[in-house]
């Protein structure tokens, strides 16, 4: 018969190693601190979840204990607890409290103390004991009744010890876990032990003689000598430290099972208060109290709400509902998360907070059949609607949406508020902008996840056409209404810090942008990719046999232990270029290689092979797969909350991220090819972060070598060494190039001497003649850093923010993340302005070529690189237009320049003239 279980939690041992162990900038969107406390919550959610205990329990700290008074330096060496985690304890208490957990705490002991004397108590009225914590002196309570969960390197990575995993670990019973402490001490509380001795000592001695008593009485026959006068002479200290770690089981107080009983809590508070620290990847994790299987929301959200399925002869009065309506929110059902290729399972629409309707379309089954409204009917009475540009539409993705809808022969044309872009704005380091997350941190309303209409498990997941039109009514109506509220209060948000210009002229106008672009997609030939292929596969090959060739035997080159093995056993290459990993082998990554390159022959052969190996699973092999059947081209997924800075972002594939510094890389271009009758123009901002740099800075040197349209590379070298320009060496010329773009991205004296090979002292004398002669940037890139630690946040040309948490007042943050924070701080209104510029020539390029109804069409955005299929009728007209509008999209105190370049593939091309006369 299986005994009862409870849960015994050291409340400050997993707050410290949450603490420390999740990253400091972790926080709310008001910037508190929230690391320790979500880590805890992580772990309780985990705990309750695989451990479905009957009791629970929570025990903290309370101040000195016995043992200060046994030994006044007891825990003498650790630094004071830090500040930021001091404050989330009452948030962590708070947690503890609305889980209706109990908490033990008793003066003049510690947490373990108390668990200790719980778990005893617990064993003798019947219990199996679970303990949580993030110390292993707890080890020395295990027992036939009692296990121990504790966090290992990585704090999600939970091992269970009982008493077979300590003998496994030590050598030794659990017991004897106290008097090894007593022997070998623990520098982390400070705790003595016996001088000279260690660990492999310490094992052997205990498992030769039981106990520190059984050590002592047998002390005269210890060898060697040395190791028994290191016992005579700590003799005192051993007992002490054995006080001193020994955890008590005798603290005056008593378990109170009725008040551990387990799922007894108020589900609401919970709620609450996850909304509150925005916990919403939490949410669905949280346990349902004893009594109740349906999710519950908040007080805020309980109202009541009118949602319909719509049958065909519902249709007309949907149609007048739209008609008279001042905005239409839109949703999608499909069966498929690509839109181009999804099909069109139902559409939900909203007109008005708490109402949504629900239009079944493809629905599988005989039961779905009375349901399923014809698509062309919907077209017919509801599209008109979602076309006229008078009625405002409204969803969360848009994109995605709209894609879909144009498949299906819908035209969407007035899309005016995303509440997934809104998000992104307001917050563009959220952890999340799904519309599930946002409706329970910003509404209070816990809404139906997905997997429980479709299945949990991928394997045996359902489409959504599958689902019955009950369950998928409700769920799609939802979306629509909670899209709906959302906009209300995100567009007040977006107007309070003074976004509501940024969301409304760029980001949502970008929308229909970047969908017909991914709709257009780009052609590619299969055959250029497929030639290369084989070269390739011939080339890695060679490596292959020369690798083992010079090493004298075949190994996995892409294993790192036998790599480790080759690079640092055999071959003896120095170690303190590396670092040992958990399974004892030397690191073989990038960094490492890199530092080795040129030490062996096999190290610059490992680096090719593996450029080359990436290159072809990453894009030769994989992007043939992902030409889409019914267009021959490939459509990738421009996210445009992808990043902080604004920028852009692509996948599936990930089209910017092609290296074209390489010949392999730059091959790998000519594959993206214009369809026949077309042709492909690359216009590309000339260095239009150094423009903005000097734009921002008001530095004059700086702003004079754009304004004379030199080369700013060779302007920067002859300011900085003192010479005319025309005797700039290529040496000064790269120097001066690498510090310019360097200072963009926050270059350090010590990284420009890495790169260069410039001694320390040599690249800081650079740096300082540099800012001599360009002396506003300096005082700029510092305002920078300065406004983001008065204000918390950095701004673009266009006012788009980026939140630095790491400098709140009294943070203590690990050095090198600040100076990665004030990197970032320096980078983003440099990018950032970047981006914003880029996307203000797509959406007036974009709506030239819609309003003067040409065939040219853009395809691509990488970076500061548009990419265009230009029709050959258009040649004359188009590539001036584009270069125009690029060049005017922005008024800045220099000129933006491009570089325009046409041909048919995207790596053979040439001029515009050499184009036409070739």
């Amino acid at each position: 018969m299986s005994r009862p279980k409870i849960v015994l939690i050291d409340g400050h041992s997993l707050a410290y190693r949450a603490f420390f162990a999740l990253p400091p900038t972790l926080a709310t969107s008001k910037g508190e601190l929230t690391n320790a406390v979500y880590g805890f919550a992580s772990m309780l959610l985990e705990v309750l979840e695989n451990e479905r205990p009957d009791y629970i329990a929570v025990a903290f700290d309370v101040g000195r204990t016995f043992r200060h008074e046994l030994f006044d330096d007891y825990k003498g060496h650790r630094a004071k607890q830090p500040d930021e985690l001091a404050v989330q304890f009452e948030r962590i208490y708070q947690l503890v409290d609305a889980f209706n957990i109990p908490i033990f705490t008793a003066e003049g002991y510690e947490a373990d103390d108390v668990i200790g004397t719980l778990a005893r108590q617990a064993v003798e009225q019947g219990l199996d004991v679970v303990i949580v914590t993030g110390d292993t002196d707890a080890f020395q309570l295990i027992n036939a009744h009692t296990v121990v969960l504790t966090s290992g390197r990585r704090f999600s990575d939970v091992r269970r010890y009982d008493v077979d995993a300590v003998r496994e670990r030590y050598g030794l019973e659990p017991h004897q876990l106290v008097d090894y402490k007593a022997l070998v001490g623990d520098p982390s509380d400070n705790i003595p032990g016996v001088r000279g001795i260690g660990d492999k000592t310490a094992r052997k001695l205990l498992q030769t003689y039981g106990s520190l008593e059984g050590i002592y009485e047998h002390l005269d026959e210890i060898k060697p000598a040395r190791v028994q006068n290191a016992l005579r002479e700590g003799r005192e200290l051993a007992f002490l430290s054995r006080d001193l770690v020994r955890i008590r089981t005798d603290v005056p107080i008593t378990l109170d099972l009725d008040a551990a009983r387990t799922r007894d809590f108020d589900r609401r508070r919970v709620l609450d208060l996850f909304r509150e620290l925005e916990f919403n990847s939490l949410v669905e994790r949280i346990p349902p109290p004893a009594g109740q299987t349906e999710p519950m929301q908040t007080e805020e959200a309980a109202r009541p709400v009118a949602y319909h399925i719509v049958q065909p002869d519902d249709l007309h009065t949907l149609a007048q509902r739209l008609g008279d309506a001042d905005f239409i929110t839109f949703d999608v059902e499909t069966d498929d998360l690509d839109p181009h290729t999804a099909n069109l399972v139902g559409l939900a629409l909203s007109v008005r907070e708490g109402e949504g309707f629900y239009i079944p379309i493809a629905h599988k089954g005989l039961e779905a059949s009375a349901y399923n409204v014809p698509l062309e009917d919907v077209r017919a009475l509801i599209g008109p609607f979602l076309a006229a540009r008078r009625i405002p539409a409204r969803a969360h993705n848009a994109k995605f949406d709209m894609l879909v809808l144009w498949r299906h022969g819908f035209d969407i044309t007035n899309v005016d508020f995303d509440t997934m872009i809104a998000a992104w704005l307001i917050n563009p380091g959220r952890r999340t902008y799904g519309l599930k997350a946002l409706a329970f941190e910003r509404l209070g309303v816990e809404m139906t996840p997905i997997e429980e209409l479709i299945g949990a498990k991928k394997r045996d997941q359902i489409s959504m056409a599958e689902v019955p039109v009950e369950d998928v009514a409700p769920y799609a109506c939802a979306d629509v209404d909670m899209t709906t509220r959302l906009a209300r209060l995100l567009e007040a948000d977006l107007r309070d810090l003074a976004l509501w210009d940024l969301f409304a002229n760029v980001e949502m106008p970008l929308v229909p942008v970047l969908a017909e672009m991914e709709r257009v997609g780009v052609a590619l030939d299969v055959d250029v990719l497929a030639a290369l292929r084989a070269e390739l596969r011939e080339r890695l090959d060679a490596i292959e046999r020369e690798i083992y060739d010079l090493v004298g035997y075949e190994f996995n080159i892409n294993s790192n232990q036998q790599l480790s093995d080759v690079l640092f056993g055999k071959l003896g290459l120095d170690k303190r270029a590396s670092s040992k990993t958990k399974s004892g082998h030397y690191s073989t990554s990038a960094r490492v290689l890199e530092n080795l390159r040129g030490a062996h022959p096999v190290v610059d052969l490992i680096l090719e092979h593996r450029h080359l190996s990436k290159l072809l699973s990453t894009y030769i092999e994989q992007l043939p797969r992902m030409v889409n059947p019914a267009t021959g081209r490939i459509h990738t997924d421009f996210n445009q909350t992808g990043t902080e800075t604004g920028r852009l972002s692509s996948s599936n594939p990930n089209l910017q991220n092609i290296p074209i510094r390489t010949d392999v890389g730059r091959r790998i271009r000519r594959a993206f090819v214009a369809e026949p009758g077309y042709v492909l123009l690359s216009a590309d901002y000339s260095q239009i972060e150094l423009r903005v740099l000097a734009h921002l800075s008001g530095d004059d040197a700086l702003r004079r070598a754009f304004l004379e349209d030199g080369d700013i590379h060779r302007a920067t070298a002859a300011a900085v060494f003192g010479v005319p320009a025309e005797e700039v060496t290529p040496e000064m010329r790269n120097l001066a190039k690498r510090v310019n773009f360097g200072l963009l991205y926050g270059m350090s004296a010590w990284r420009l001497a890495t790169e260069t090979g410039l001694s320390r002292e040599e690249a800081e004398a650079f740096l300082e003649r540099y800012f001599e002669r360009f002396p506003s940037i300096a005082a700029f890139l510092d305002s920078i850093v300065e406004q983001a630690r008065e204000r918390g946040y950095t701004e673009t040309i266009l006012g788009r923010r980026r939140y630095f948490p790491e400098f709140r007042a009294g943070a203590q943050i690990p050095a090198n993340q600040l100076r990665a924070a004030e990197r970032a701080a320096r980078n983003h209104p440099i990018q950032g302005s970047a981006a914003d510029i880029i996307k203000l020539a797509m959406i007036d390029i974009h709506r030239t070529f819609r309003d003067r109804g040409v065939r040219s069409r853009m395809i691509l955005q990488v970076h500061d690189e548009l990419l265009f299929e230009i029709h050959e009728d258009e040649l004359g007209d188009i590539p001036p237009l584009v270069i125009d509008r690029m060049s005017n999209a922005y008024p800045l105190s220099v000129p933006l320049k491009v570089d325009a370049k046409v041909g048919y593939n995207w790596e053979e091309m040439v001029s515009l003239d050499e184009f036409l006369h070739a």
